[in-house]
């Protein structure tokens, strides 16, 4: 009969400690601004600033951030950091990202976009966020290429 009683406790004890767990609210990212970055070596690089929104009470430790952005379904850049603040609960927080940037695919928009006749510049942002601790969060954003988000490739200050 112990063996019974142990085995209703595990489960009385398993039940209660499941209650404090919190399912946490996605995470929300918009892309803010596209600036050149300082070069070091041949490789171009793109400072990518992202918006994160933090719908959640508690706030949040960051082990990392991967990122790709596609402009006109063609993944022209791409980056990781490890370097990103807290994202505190309830609250929007900005982050940095250094990018790499894909020669030939860009190439390859350079030439498509020479002969585009809109205005509009279709982009796919894909974010995974790695909270310490929690499942990661696979975010995707799109939209369309503004002056405002390419304004630090212009020379121009914000």
């Amino acid at each position: 009969m112990s063996a019974y009683k142990f085995i209703i406790m595990f489960f009385v004890v398993g039940l209660s400690g499941c209650t404090q767990l919190q399912q946490l609210q996605d995470l929300e990212v918009s892309l803010v601004n596209i600036a050149p970055a300082t070069v070091t070596g041949l490789s171009p690089r793109f400072n990518v600033r992202l918006l994160v929104l933090n719908p959640n009470a508690q706030d949040l430790e960051i082990e990392g951030v991967n990122l790709s952005l596609n402009i006109n379904d063609k993944k022209i850049l791409s980056g990781v950091s490890s370097q990103i603040p807290k994202l505190k609960g309830y609250s929007e927080t900005t982050v940095e990202i250094q990018t790499a940037v894909n020669i030939f695919d860009l190439f390859k928009l350079l030439t498509s976009l020479s002969q585009h006749s809109g205005d509009d510049i279709k982009y796919q942002l894909k974010t995974r966020i790695d909270p310490k601790g929690f499942i990661a969060f696979n975010l995707n954003k799109e939209g369309f290429l503004n002056e405002n988000l390419l304004q630090g490739l212009s020379g121009r200050s914000e």
